[in-house]
């Protein structure tokens, strides 16, 4: 899986396993989404060409630009540094760790060994007593009078079995003849969780959606999972640090080339859906998109290594929990309690904090449930008989009850949760296990969609396809019927307009017959040349009067304003030849970068500097999206990455038409190719090139379009081949 803020969602929420804990089944009595099973294909695996040589498809003719090979790795997010100078962190231990983010006010209440806090008027005080007893039907099953144990409202708890009893006194109501209105509670919001299996399936409850899986792919064993905010995807992490992506979620990097580094344990999303943050058993902390670098325990001699992690729901800040139930604290994470070296019987294995960020839950193996700071105590499991462990909390979105998830499947419901279905009935095979329950989210808000019908193939034309001799017009012997087509409007940004542009759309129309969306438009990019065409557009812009800037500041001026204004030229010309559509593509190929700050044309098409590379993409983004148009960008994740390095365009997700993909029959007629069936896990983002470990997505985007990039076979009729998602 691959692929922005506001801070006032609710933060994603992640749960991590503490070990390898877990076995999954599914209730044929509840409405559950299972990924499906894939069948093996041929012996022969799919041929694809190297991501690292895409099709030469918009360099002009007359200079005869090759596509060229460089070196690199794949795309993998960068490790965050462990210790970064700022402001400090208070944590459980009264330590002061270094932080790059602000912390949050010290809490309003204590927490002490008696496990009394008091405020104002209203007055509550929470005592430790006894034993609670369940709410009937908290497990999901029929009504029981088992009672349970273990709030954590002390510090340190020194028994497994508490509960909480709460006194309110208020102040004398004041009589006025002010008429009152009632106001309607909120509708409750729908019941939503999902299941997520170790290897890698993934089962959606209640109003839950599906949206893929990792299943059958044999990957590193699945430890964690986050939601996005708008309930439309989810990412999945493993132990060895990939991230997978699903629906609506994006890729933003992860840490599967850093060669000795810890299992990771926990992934957790911001609240925008713009980043994440993956954690390690041995407290580092790893940051992608736009989550904050707030401070790490991995240069602390842990005495029980980390097995969960959740952010504030700000994101400014976050908390990590060790398997002996201590609670770290950076940020503006508050610290409310942790269990220390009175931890009760059994592991901590997983932790959850209200929707409001005052209070947090602890949960241990044998279900046992520690509530701290505002959070109230609704039932455990620890009187309950169940095979395996417990996994994972989910809290409900008020924070009024929560479902506690074993490693079979099982799923117990207290306080306002309700019960969606569970893996009772049918648990699996080990050695699959359960290994985190997220609460869901109903999807509210639809991505944009493609603008062409999904499952259709086509081709991509350049200035190569115009006629010899009449370049307004388009070569013979082009196919009569392409169901998704894509024309080059310009072979660079300061120069090559495409001479039969027009001829070319005509041809594309005619081609797609009664099709909506006939054609769509790409625009070559490459960084300006130290040459007079590329320092005349580049002088002046959005960006500024270049010239009256110096160093860094003026090299970055002209490398935004270079691609705005190239961008606005190529719309420009496209308008003047009666060419239009709603859809246009930036294709950015060729990682063999100049030796400087500047491109060498045909060579190299991108300077050496890849801030200076992303200031040009986002400056042609900007101006097409200025023009009411949606963009997309043309690569492969390993060329994006040697040329962009790790930047995910400012706005909305982009529209990925991702190169490189396996050739299959059709288009192509050679025998023992796959069937187009093959490029599902393609378009769902899913999918690796061969020979590495990176994925198909890149620059935090979404797969629309596929190139089945021409290779040793001839392509048909010389085209590109282009398969819609």
């Amino acid at each position: 899986m691959r692929r922005r803020g506001g801070r006032t969602a609710l933060a994603l929420v992640a749960v991590a396993s503490a070990a390898a804990l877990a076995e999954v089944a599914s209730d044929p009595a509840q409405a559950v989404t299972r990924s499906p099973t894939h069948r093996a294909g041929p012996d022969r695996a799919p041929r694809a060409a190297s991501p690292w040589a895409v099709a030469p498809m918009a360099s002009p003719p007359q200079q005869g630009a090759a596509t060229g090979q460089a070196t690199g790795t794949a795309r993998a997010g960068t490790l965050a540094p462990l210790a970064m100078a700022g402001s400090t962190a208070r944590i459980a231990t009264g330590r002061q760790v270094t932080s790059s983010c602000v912390p949050g006010p010290l809490p309003t209440t204590t927490t002490t060994p008696t496990g009394t806090t008091t405020t104002t008027t209203p007055t509550t005080t929470t005592t430790t007593t006894g034993t609670a007893t369940l709410p009937p039907g908290a497990t999901g099953e029929p009504a029981s009078s088992s009672t349970t144990s273990s709030t954590g409202t002390t510090a340190v708890p020194t028994t497994g079995t508490s509960s909480s009893t709460t006194t309110t006194s208020l102040a004398p109501p004041v009589l006025t003849s002010t008429p009152t209105t009632t106001v309607p509670a909120p509708a409750p919001a729908p019941t939503a969780y999902y299941l997520f299996e170790s290897d890698g399936y993934v089962l959606a409850y209640g109003a839950a959606t599906y949206h893929g899986s990792t299943a059958s792919t044999h990957l590193p064993r699945v430890v964690s999972a986050a939601v996005t905010p708008d309930g439309g995807g989810y990412c999945l992490a493993t132990a060895a640090g990939d991230v997978y992506h699903f629906g609506d979620a994006h890729y933003y990097g992860s840490p599967v080339h850093h060669a000795g580094l810890a299992p990771v344990v926990a992934i957790a999303g911001t609240p925008d859906g713009g980043g994440y943050w993956l954690v390690t058993s041995t407290g580092s902390v790893l940051n992608y998109g736009d989550a904050e670098f707030c401070g790490s325990e991995v240069h602390t001699p842990l005495k029980s290594p980390v097995v969960a992690f959740a952010p504030t729901p700000d994101g400014g800040g976050y908390w990590l929990v060790t398997a002996s139930g201590t609670v770290y604290n950076f940020g503006d994470a508050l610290h409310f309690g942790s269990m220390g070296r009175a931890a009760p019987r059994g592991a901590v294995v997983a932790f959850a904090p209200t929707a409001n960020g005052k209070g947090y839950w602890l949960v241990t193996a044998q279900g046992g449930v520690f509530n701290y700071g505002a959070a109230e105590f609704f039932g455990s499991a620890t009187r309950l008989h169940f095979p395996g462990t417990i996994v994972g909390i989910a809290p409900t979105a008020d924070s009024k009850g929560y479902w506690l998830a074993t490693s079979t499947g099982r799923v117990f419901h207290f306080g306002d949760a309700h019960y969606a279905g569970s893996l009772l009935y049918s648990p699996p095979a080990r050695p699959v296990t359960v290994t985190a329950i997220v609460r869901g989210v109903k999807p509210v808000v639809q991505r944009e969609q493609p603008p062409f019908p999904a499952g259709k193939f086509g081709y991509d034309v350049s200035s190569y396809q115009c006629a010899k001799g009449s370049p307004g017009e388009v070569q013979k012997g082009m196919p009569t019927t392409a169901g998704v087509n894509v024309i080059q409007v310009a072979g660079w940004l300061d120069s090559s307009a495409n001479p039969c542009l027009a001829a070319e759309a005509q041809w594309a129309s005619s081609a797609a017959g009664s099709l909506s969306s006939a054609y769509s438009l790409y625009l070559f990019l490459n960084s300006p040349a130290d040459a007079p065409a590329s320092l005349r557009q580049s002088a002046e812009g959005p960006a500024g009067s270049c010239g009256t800037l110096s160093g860094g500041s003026a090299l970055r001026c002209a490398a935004y304003n270079y691609g705005y204004n190239g961008a606005e030229d190529a719309l420009t010309y496209a308008d003047a030849e009666g060419v239009s559509s709603k859809l246009w593509w930036l294709d950015i190929e060729n990682a063999q970068l100049s030796q400087n700050n500047y491109s060498d044309l045909p060579l190299s098409y991108w300077s050496r500097s890849k801030a200076l590379n992303d200031a040009t993409i986002q400056g042609a983004i900007d101006a097409l999206r200025h023009a009411g148009l949606t963009v997309g960008i043309y690569s492969t994740s390993l060329q994006y990455a040697a040329i962009a390095g790790e930047y995910t365009p400012k706005g909305p997700p982009l529209p990925l038409w991702v190169a490189g993909v396996p050739w299959t029959s059709p288009p192509y007629s050679e025998k023992g190719l796959y069937r187009p069936s093959v490029l599902t896990s393609w378009c769902a983002g899913s999918a690796r090139y061969p020979g590495t470990r990176s994925l198909d997505v890149f620059a935090g985007g979404v797969p629309w379009l596929l190139q089945e990039t021409p290779g040793a076979e001839p392509s048909p009729y010389g085209l590109d081949p282009d398969y819609s998602c």
